[in-house]
């Protein structure tokens, strides 16, 4: 990318949502670098290709684009039409302009994947020619082509792409226009001054001045993790689980939804980064989203439509009510604002405390049996007992300082009576640490809960045992944490970047910080070459299943953080202050 910009040493190489991917092939003695954006405020995806010619004989050479959409979910009823030198895809209040710089010098629109019809990438393979015509509807697709110029031994050449995504054709138009004016640079400029402006935020963090001590691959996933959680966030407040379009999960299914647990958690991080602006906007679509007997369902589309599911009748899945209760104590406790406690306490916390009482069983004085986290089994599990006391005493606590005396005795009593079941019926005496749920002894890593909830403090003796057991026998070969004993879910016991993260937080949380960074490290060192972190780790390394997962990159903010208080702590503060 042309330009030179003032960075942060701090930040370098992680301040921007600019991706830079590099495709070489020394076979045919070529080398592309493609760079990509998408502009802060504008509904615009821009690309540049590098091609560079690193073979030893002149090349001449063709580059090619295939556009095939799905537009509003299916392939029925789109046009695709040339209209002067751009291509436009349009359906109903949906419109895709693409354009370039240079122009296009070739371009083919067609049928595709109809009556044995693949597309006009077929005409592009066959002679690195196309046809030219210009409109198409139905089930389309379109390429287009750039005949660049001969490329001598080491030389290169830029080719500039953009995608104008608008409701109107004029509009589409409009934009393509104005960002043509504006040059090529321009809206690789306002991305990256938006997104280091946007990390800038961080500095006020009482751990920023120990950021320095952090390796730079630390740092570096850090502030990726951050710019990759708010790229899953919508206008809406709905937060996506995954933009991940390669995951096919159960069959024929995505993870663009919005789960309320992967929310609250990403709530968390994000209030805890002091970026309370975008979670008042999540409370606001949870606010839409509660069912009128005050629980979540399962998960949601970004729209606030319920989601896909595979939960049968009732779809209780606990933790995902308790976790956006806690979630919105967690604001009050750190960002103290009575505007939002207030706007959404009869709208949240009063709903989903009055739900959550209602789901005790009054036999176990612990949360109704329900889909566990990981949605794989029905029963009474620690961790979603966990959450709900979690909920229940922040809905406590909301009440107190906000003067609801009316429910302050109703909701302490029962995150009392949930705390105390935890404690009596969730620890196995006989196994010397928490079982995974009421009939399930099994190690499970999500039994983090027990401390990172507060039931107990993260040095009792109880904890120590239980986290002790995970780390000992849930530990593989590559050095990250399994969810559990004999985990197949993509793998035989494949490493989860969460639950590696949940046992930093705990060793930062009783002060074993070389051990804490030690995990840290890991999960930087297991990232993509992109910086993003996926849902697992195979014990060969490799990232497996959903990537990214919005989640993973939430909680490495959260361990990041905790993992600099620890350090504050044990080492003391210094001041820069000047002397009086």
């Amino acid at each position: 990318m042309e330009g030179n910009h003032e960075v942060p040493e701090a930040c370098m190489g992680v301040v921007s949502n600019i991706g830079e991917t590099v495709f070489e092939n020394p076979e045919i003695g070529l080398r592309i670098t493609v760079w990509e954006t998408v502009h802060p405020s504008v509904n615009i995806f821009y690309r540049t290709f590098k091609v560079t010619n690193t073979s030893n004989k002149p090349k001449h050479l063709r580059l090619f684009s295939n556009q095939n959409y799905r537009i509003l979910e299916t392939k029925i009823g789109e046009t695709a039409v040339i209209d002067k030198h751009t291509l436009i895809h349009y359906k109903r209040d949906r419109y895709f302009l693409h354009a370039s710089d240079p122009a296009f010098d070739q371009y083919a629109v067609g049928t595709a994947e109809w009556r044995g019809l693949e597309g006009t990438w077929r005409d592009m393979e066959s002679d690195a020619s196309l046809s030219g015509n210009p409109v198409a509807h139905g089930s389309v697709d379109s390429t287009l082509g750039w005949t660049l110029p001969e490329l001598k031994p080491g030389e290169s050449t830029r080719l500039h792409y953009w995608i104008v995504l608008g409701k109107k054709y004029c509009s589409v138009l409009q934009v393509h226009k104005q960002e043509k004016e504006a040059g090529r640079k321009t809206l690789f400029h306002h991305s990256f001054n938006f997104w280091n402006s946007f990390i800038e935020r961080v500095s006020v963090l009482p751990e920023y001045s120990r950021m320095p001590q952090l390796p730079q691959s630390v740092l570096k996933c850090f502030y990726r993790s951050l710019l990759a959680v708010v790229a899953h966030m919508d206008i809406t407040g709905s937060i996506i689980a995954s933009c991940d379009s390669d995951i096919k999960q159960f069959g024929a299914d995505l993870y663009t939804y919005c789960w309320p647990r992967d929310a609250a958690w990403i709530c968390l991080a994000l209030d805890r980064a002091r970026y309370h602006h975008l979670t008042f906007e999540t409370f606001e679509f949870f606010s839409k989203t509660i069912t009128p007997r005050g629980n979540f369902l399962h998960k949601y589309t970004p729209a606030g439509d319920f989601g896909s599911t595979w939960h049968p009748v009732p779809m209780i899945q606990i933790d995902e009510t308790g976790l956006p209760l806690y979630a919105l104590y967690n604001n009050w406790e750190i960002a103290k604002s009575v505007w939002t406690t207030g706007r959404y306490y009869r709208r949240l916390v009063i709903p989903t405390a009055n739900y959550l009482i209602k789901a005790i069983d009054t036999k176990t004085g612990l949360p109704i049996s329900s889909f566990d986290l990981w949605e794989e089994r029905k029963g009474i599990h620690t961790y979603s007992a966990c959450t709900v006391y979690a909920g229940l005493k922040g809905a406590y606590e909301l009440s107190r300082s906000l003067g609801d005396y009316d429910n302050v005795n109703i909701w302490k009593e029962a995150a009392d009576l949930i705390r105390k079941s935890i404690l009596e019926k969730l620890y196995d005496n006989r196994l010397q640490r928490f079982r995974r749920s009421l009939d399930d002894p099994t190690l499970d890593s999500s039994i983090f809960a027990v401390w990172y909830f507060g039931i107990l403090p993260p040095d009792d003796p109880r904890i120590i045992r239980t986290m002790e057991a995970i780390e000992c026998e849930l530990k593989r070969s590559s050095g990250g944490i399994a969810r559990y004993l004999h985990d197949t879910y993509f793998g035989y016991m494949n490493s989860w970047i969460i639950c590696t993260l949940w046992l930093s937080q705990w060793h930062s949380a009783v002060g074993n910080l070389d051990r804490a960074l030690e995990l840290l490290k890991w999960c930087a060192a297991h990232a993509h070459p992109t910086g993003l972190l996926s849902e697992q780790i195979d014990d060969r390394g490799n990232p497996v299943s959903v990537l990214p997962l919005a989640w993973s990159h939430s909680t490495y903010v959260l361990a990041v953080l905790e993992y600099l208080q620890a350090l504050e702590k044990k080492e003391g503060s210094f001041c820069n202050c000047p002397e009086k």
